[in-house]
C-alpha cells in the first residue's frame, strides 16, 4: 500500500456543547498554520463556525471539515456540533474516521452526552483517545476529574500527559508515562492485549519495552485496548503542539484500522471486507451532504477503498445508477480545491450529483457492494408548518426536502391522517435552527402551530341505524332506503362489510353503492372529523323504486344510515399511544418516573446499562410530542428518549368532550 494512505490519520471530534472541541481545532490550525489567526468561537472568528446560525450562536451545529499537515502526515479532522440537539452530523462522521477525540472539560467533567456518544464509537470498532481541555477553569481537582473520567469512560483512559498546575497555576504539560509512572502498568497491559505474541512476552516478563509500546499503540487505540488521554487548551495554546505530535504519529491511519464490513445484497450479510488497497476497485461512503440554492448539492465521502480519479465516475448502489464525476473537491472549512484522484482514508467531496443520501454507498461500476445503513434518532418533536406568504407555497416543499437531505434527524412530510405539513426534529431547538437556514437560504417563512391528533373515531355497543333518502323535483326523483346493524370489532381488526340483503329489498347492482357510501363517512368521521376503525356493518333490508333509485341515492342513503347507527353506539374516540425508550442517568430515575403519570404515561419496564437507565413507557402521542421539554427540564439536558407507534387507546371522556366540542365550532 501507497506511502500517501499511510500518511493519512482521520478524526472526529465529540463532546459535549461549550467543552471546546471547536477553539481545539482552532488552536491546531493556527499552530499548524492553516489558519493565518487564532480564532474563536466567542467572538464569530472560528474557521469552524462559518454558518451565520453558529455566528450568531457561538456554537457548532452542524458538522465542519478540515485538513491540517503536521510532522509529514495529513490530519483529516471533522468538527461537531456537541449539542444533544444537533447529534446527526456528530453520529454521521463515525463512520467517516479512524479515531475519535473526545472533548471533556475539566470543570463539568464527563457529560451523559459524552457517554453516549463514547458507547456508539466503541459499538462501531473507532479508536477513542480524551483531550482534557479548560484546565485553568476555578477549583479544578486534577484526581476528582480523573476519578470522573475512569468511572465514566473506563479505566482503560491512561493520561500520557498532565497540567504541571490546574487553575490559575496552570502553566504547561508534562510527560506521565515514565517507567515509574503509576499509569505505566495499565498502559503497557492494554498494549500487550493487541497482540497475542506480544500478550505471551508480557505473561513471561511482566514488562514491554518503550519501543514496543510505541510500535504497538495505534493498534491498541484502534482495538480499544488504550484510550490515551491528553491535556490540552484551545484558548492558551498550551500542550497543542504535543496534542499534533501525538495523534500524527500514535493514533491508527487507514491500514491500522479494524475493516470494514459490506455486503453484496441490501440488508445482506455483511461479510466482505473492505481493504484499504489504492489498487482495488473503489468504494466509498457518503457521510453528510449540504444543499446550496447557488452552488446546489456537495457530497462528502470517505474513500474506503481503491483510487478515485478526477475523470471518473460511480455507481450509487442504492440505485444501481451510474453518475459522471463533475469533479473532485478536498475541503477545508468553507473553502474547496480540486483534487486530481483520492486513495483509501481520504475525505473528499463531489458536487452536483442530486442523487446522493448520507449512508449511501458508492462504487466502482463492476462488483457494487453494499456497507450498513447509519442509525440515527428519531424526531421528538413535530410542529405543523405552512408558509407566511402564498407565493412560497410551491417551493415550501422542495425546500423543506433539501434540509432533510443534510440531517437524518429531521424529517418532513405530509400527515397522511390530517394532511398537515410535519417538520419533525429532535428539539424545537434543532427545529428553529433547520427554520432558520430555510429563511437564510430560500428565502421562505413559516406560520407555525401544533399538530393535530390523528385521532381515530370507533363503536363500543351494537345498534342499529336507518335512513330513506327521497328527492323529488320535478322529472325523476331520487329514491333510496337502507337497514343496517353495526358491531364493535376487536382493536386493530378494521372494517367489515356484510351483505344480508335477502329477497332483492335492495337489487344486488346497488349494493357496492351502499358500501362505498359507508366507507365515504367513515373516512369522514361522525363526531370529531376523524376516521372511523373497527367496526362491522351488516346491510340486511331496504327499500327501492323502480324508476327514482340510482347509485347515488343509494351511497347517501347507506352513509347517512350510518351516522345513524354510529350516533347510537356510544361512539369513542381512540388516540394514538407511542412506545417510548427513555435514556437517563440513573440520578434522574424517581423524578422521570413520577412525572411519566403526569403525562398520562404508563411505564412498561427498566434497563440498566453502566450508570445509566433505559426506561420503557406507553405515552398518548399528544403528551409525546412535548415530552421533549420536560424531560429536558427535569434532566438538566441530559436525558433523550426515542419513540415509536405502538397501538390505539379509548381517549378519556373529558378529553373526548374537548375534542368533540372543538370539531362542532368548527364545523359552524
Amino acid at each position: 500500500m501507497g506511502h500517501q494512505v499511510d500518511s493519512l490519520r482521520t478524526f472526529t471530534l465529540l463532546g459535549h456543547g461549550g467543552s471546546g472541541k471547536t477553539s481545539l481545532l482552532d488552536a491546531m490550525a493556527y499552530q499548524a498554520k492553516v489558519s493565518p489567526r487564532h480564532g474563536s468561537p466567542a467572538d464569530g472568528t472560528s474557521i469552524s463556525d462559518t454558518e451565520p446560525e453558529e455566528k450568531e450562536r457561538h456554537h457548532t451545529l452542524t458538522s465542519h471539515l478540515f485538513r491540517i499537515p503536521w510532522n509529514g502526515r495529513s490530519l483529516e479532522m471533522i468538527d461537531t456540533p456537541g449539542h444533544a440537539d444537533f447529534l446527526a452530523d456528530a453520529l454521521c462522521s463515525l463512520r467517516a474516521v479512524e479515531t475519535c477525540i473526545f472533548v471533556v472539560d475539566a470543570s463539568t467533567g464527563v457529560t451523559f452526552h459524552t457517554r453516549r456518544l463514547w458507547a456508539m464509537a466503541g459499538e462501531q470498532n473507532k479508536g477513542r483517545m480524551v483531550v482534557l481541555t479548560k484546565a485553568d477553569s476555578e477549583n479544578v481537582d486534577l484526581d476528582q476529574v480523573l476519578d470522573d473520567i475512569h468511572t465514566q469512560l473506563g479505566n482503560r483512559v491512561v493520561p500520557f500527559n498532565l497540567p504541571t498546575g490546574m487553575g490559575a497555576d496552570f502553566k504547561g504539560v508534562e510527560a506521565c508515562l515514565e517507567e515509574s509512572s503509576k499509569y505505566r502498568p495499565t498502559l503497557e497491559e492494554g498494549v500487550a492485549e493487541s497482540d497475542d505474541d506480544l500478550m505471551e512476552k508480557y505473561f513471561a516478563e511482566g514488562t514491554l519495552s518503550s519501543e514496543e509500546v510505541e510500535k504497538n499503540l495505534p493498534h491498541a487505540i484502534e482495538l480499544g485496548t488504550i484510550h490515551p488521554l491528553l491535556t490540552a487548551s484551545g484558548t492558551s495554546m498550551i500542550g497543542i503542539p504535543e496534542l499534533l505530535d501525538f495523534i500524527s504519529k500514535d493514533t491508527p491511519s487507514p491500514v491500522q484500522a479494524v475493516p470494514r464490513k459490506a455486503a453484496k445484497e441490501r440488508e445482506g450479510d455483511y461479510d466482505i471486507e473492505i481493504l484499504p488497497d489504492p489498487a482495488a476497485p473503489f468504494v466509498g461512503l457518503v457521510f453528510k451532504v449540504v444543499s446550496d440554492p447557488f452552488v446546489g448539492k456537495l457530497s462528502y465521502i470517505r474513500c474506503l477503498r481503491g483510487t478515485l480519479k478526477s475523470d471518473a465516475g460511480f455507481t450509487i448502489a442504492r440505485t444501481g445508477e451510474h453518475y459522471k464525476i463533475p469533479s473532485l473537491l478536498r475541503v477545508h472549512g468553507k473553502d474547496t480545491a480540486d483534487l486530481d484522484e483520492c486513495v483509501p482514508g481520504e475525505l473528499f467531496a463531489v458536487a452536483k450529483i442530486e442523487e446522493l443520501h448520507i449512508g449511501d454507498t458508492v462504487c466502482a461500476d463492476a462488483g457494487v457492494l453494499h456497507l450498513p445503513a447509519f442509525e440515527v434518532p428519531s424526531p421528538m418533536v413535530a410542529i405543523a408548518v405552512n408558509p407566511k406568504s402564498r407565493g412560497d407555497e410551491q417551493k415550501i416543499g422542495p425546500a423543506l426536502e433539501k434540509l432533510a437531505a443534510e440531517d437524518p434527524c429531521f424529517r418532513t412530510g405530509r400527515d397522511p391522517d390530517t394532511g398537515e405539513l410535519l417538520a419533525e426534529g429532535l428539539s424545537k431547538l434543532h427545529l428553529d435552527v433547520i427554520f432558520g437556514r430555510l429563511k437564510e437560504r430560500y428565502k421562505v417563512e413559516l406560520e407555525q402551530h401544533e399538530p393535530r391528533v390523528p385521532y381515530r373515531e370507533t363503536v363500543t355497543i351494537a345498534s342499529q341505524g336507518h335512513h330513506r333518502h327521497k328527492k323529488q323535483s320535478g322529472g325523476r326523483g331520487q329514491f333510496g332506503e337502507v337497514y343496517l346493524r353495526i358491531r364493535p370489532r376487536d382493536r386493530g381488526e378494521g372494517f367489515e362489510f356484510v351483505d344480508a340483503i335477502v329477497g332483492g329489498s335492495i337489487p344486488r347492482q346497488f349494493i357496492p353503492e351502499v358500501e362505498k357510501g359507508i366507507r365515504n363517512v367513515m373516512a369522514k368521521g361522525v363526531i370529531a372529523g376523524f376516521p372511523v376503525v373497527d367496526c362491522t356493518v351488516e346491510v340486511y333490508d331496504g327499500k327501492f323504486h323502480d324508476v327514482d333509485s340510482d347509485q347515488l341515492s343509494f351511497q347517501l342513503a347507506g352513509g347517512r344510515a350510518f351516522m345513524d347507527g354510529f350516533e347510537k353506539a356510544k361512539p369513542i374516540l381512540l388516540e394514538p399511544m407511542m412506545q417510548l425508550e427513555i435514556h437517563v442517568p440513573s440520578r434522574f430515575t424517581g423524578d422521570i418516573t413520577s412525572n411519566l403519570s403526569n403525562q398520562r404515561a404508563r411505564m412498561t419496564g427498566m434497563d440498566a446499562i453502566g450508570d445509566d437507565q433505559v426506561i420503557h413507557a406507553t405515552m398518548p402521542l399528544k403528551e409525546a410530542r412535548g415530552y421533549q421539554s420536560q424531560l429536558r427540564s427535569i434532566t438538566a439536558g441530559e436525558g433523550s428518549f426515542s419513540m415509536h407507534f405502538s397501538h390505539f387507546d379509548p381517549l378519556p371522556g373529558n378529553l373526548q368532550a374537548e375534542v368533540v366540542s372543538a370539531h362542532k365550532k368548527e364545523v359552524e
